[in-house]
């Protein structure tokens, strides 16, 4: 980060706004329900999952899945994707805290690229690993 004019000043600006974001995430997450709760937890350590592979790592019944994951979108915690091997699927992660307070819109994924050979043909180039 760079900082212009008094970079002491800027920085304990900086340090003041990052503690307010903190508090702030601590609170809207302590507000969460705990079955919100137990979801950001499955999330954070399993990366992305499905909604079935939520209900089977937490425990949780589906409709409370649903609920929790629900209201984690409304809370911008979540970043919803397509999920190749299913379709009708989707599979849900955390966004990074930076951007939690952006739009809704989906970041372009780097490691997916799509491209459109015609109205309704779609051909998936998947990342060779």
């Amino acid at each position: 980060m760079v900082f212009v004019g008094n970079s002491k000043t800027d920085a304990q600006i900086v340090k003041k706004a990052n503690k307010y974001n903190r508090k702030e995430l601590r609170r809207t997450i302590e507000e969460l329900p705990p079955s919100a709760k137990l979801v950001l937890k499955v999330l954070e350590y399993s990366g992305y999952l499905t909604q079935k592979e939520i209900a089977e790592e937490s425990y949780l019944p589906p409709r409370t899945v649903r609920y929790a994951l629900n209201r984690l979108k409304d809370e911008r915690f979540l970043q919803e994707r397509f999920y190749f091997k299913d379709a009708r699927q989707s599979q849900y992660g955390l966004k990074h805290l930076s951007d939690r307070h952006e739009t809704n819109e989906m970041p372009v994924q780097d490691s997916v690229n799509v491209s459109f050979t015609g109205a309704f043909a779609e051909k998936y180039e998947l990342p060779v690993n």
